[in-house]
Formats: structure tokens, sequence, C-alpha cells
């Protein structure tokens, strides 16, 4: 088990790197690191369905400027490996996963800021170095900065994990059967939900041979 965290996190690690860190290849999007983490787990089928299911409802979760979105990359990974998990080959027991890794995502948004303001003094150290004429600085400071990127995500998702897998394994045999008759209707609910999620998200686009567009 403590191998296969580490590997997956590590995984889940790299993914959420994609966002801002490096690359921007779009493997930190759901539809992409959720099948990943379904595929080496030995359930593709399910990891496609919740990287479906997020990637829609999340669709806009795009870090733009100063603006620090969820991290749906975490959720995709998350949800993925406890229904893997615990649930291989289910397909109910995602709409529990997911919720349940909604509130880490928030908790790595906070510890996400404030790398980010750790990030502004490695900027500084860059900054003072040049006027000095170290530029060997400019390098150090961009490793020095992915690194702690890599290592704060590969760190939490560790975390999240093992707890994750504590309170899941813990609170779904609690659960009354109304509760999971309710999770069954959502998860054919989920994908309408999250269709009527994108429409929204592009409600305002402009179709050239659209009536009433703006090159009407």
């Amino acid at each position: 088990m403590t191998e296969n965290i580490i590997f997956l996190a590590f995984i889940g690690a790299l993914c959420s790197s994609d966002i801002t860190a490096f690359g921007q290849f779009m493997i930190c999007r759901p539809i992409f690191c959720a099948p990943v983490i379904g595929f080496l787990m030995g359930d593709i089928s399910t990891g496609l369905r919740i990287g479906m299911i997020v990637e829609m409802l999340w669709i806009n979760a795009i870090p733009l400027g100063a603006s620090v979105p969820i991290d749906v990359s975490l959720i995709s990974v998350l949800s993925t490996f406890w229904v893997c998990r615990y649930f291989l080959g289910f397909q109910e027991e995602v709409i529990l996963g997911i919720i349940l890794a909604v509130p880490f995502a928030y908790l790595y948004r906070e510890i996400d800021i404030f790398g980010r303001n750790f990030n502004t003094k490695i900027m500084h150290w860059i900054e003072k170095g040049i006027e000095s004429g170290k530029y060997w600085r400019i390098d150090a400071g961009v490793i020095t900065g992915l690194f702690l990127f890599v290592l704060r995500a590969f760190l939490f998702c560790i975390f999240a994990m093992i707890v994750g897998c504590w309170i899941y394994s813990s609170i779904y045999p609690q659960l009354p059967e109304f509760v999971l008759l309710g999770f069954k209707k959502a998860w054919y609910l989920m994908p309408i939900a999250g269709f009527g999620m994108v429409i929204y998200n592009f409600k305002s686009v402009k179709i050239p041979f659209w009536r009433n567009s703006h090159y009407d």
C-alpha cells in the first residue's frame, strides 16, 4: 500500500505542477489525470468517468492572473484513488469520492497561496543577485521554486490519500440506505449537471453566424 501511495502521489504531483509551475501540457486537466490514475489502479473506465464529471463541473477553474482556483487535478487524483482502492469496478461510490476530495482541494489551495508568497521571496533574492552580477541565481531560483512546488504537492497527496482512506473507509459503512440510493441517482444526474455547467460557462461566447452576436 505504501509503495502504491508514494508512486501515485508522485504522479499526482506531476499533474498538479502542470497547472502553473511547469509545462502547461494540459496533463493537469481531470479528463487526463483521472484516467491515468484509474489505469494504474486497474480501472481506467471509472477514472475516465470521474475525469469527465470533474472536467465539466470545474471547466472554468483556470488560474488567470492572481486568481488561485482549487486544484481540480487533485480532486480527480484523490477521488479516483479512493474509489478504485475500495470499490474497483463500482460507479455509485464515485460521488462520495468527489465530495470527500473537494475539501482537500480547498485546503491545498491555501497551502498553494502560501507557497506562491514564498516564491516572491525567491524572486527578490534573484533580483538582488542580478544587481550584484550573480546571474546564476536565475537558474537556481527557477529550479528551487519548481522543486518546492512539486514537493509540497507530493507531500500533500500522500497526506490526503492516507487520511482520505481512513475517512472513506470509516464513513461509507455507516451511511444509511437512502444516502447510498441518492449516490446511485447522483451518478446518473452528475453528468447532466456537468453539461449544464459547460453551457453556463460558455453562454456569453459570441458565435459569428449566430443571430444577435456582436458581429451582426
